[in-house]
């Protein structure tokens, strides 16, 4: 089950970089990792750095703001913080963003919500 919920996870990154991709973002790295969180997507639009948790739900999604927790947030955040510290990066481009990708295996569709917070 555990290998099936990652296989599934990847492939909604996947997913999630291609349609970042067609709507004029720019990848700049993928599963950015620190001790204390992760960052699933960081990509750039314009003068602004997009900080993005991936969720991958099967039909019957929550909603973005319910699929991703609050620890999982504080957690987000900080690896946030450590990248932008990092690279320098000013308060004012960052943008934290989740985004649910969400598959309707009887349609074969996938569709895409994102939020910003």
């Amino acid at each position: 089950m555990v290998r099936r919920n990652k296989d599934l996870g990847d492939w909604g990154e996947k997913q999630a970089c291609d349609f970042l991709v067609r709507y004029g973002f720019a990848i700049v790295e993928q599963n950015f990792h620190t001790t204390t969180g992760e960052v699933d997507i960081i990509a750039r639009k314009g003068s602004d750095i997009y900080f993005i948790e991936v969720k991958t739900r099967l039909e019957q999604a929550l909603a973005t703001d319910e699929a991703i927790t609050g620890l999982k947030k504080m957690k987000f955040q900080r690896a946030v913080r450590a990248y932008s510290y990092r690279h320098d990066i000013a308060e004012e481009c960052i943008v934290l963003a989740g985004l649910v990708v969400l598959v309707d295996k009887r349609a074969r569709s996938v569709r895409f919500r994102m939020v910003t917070w």
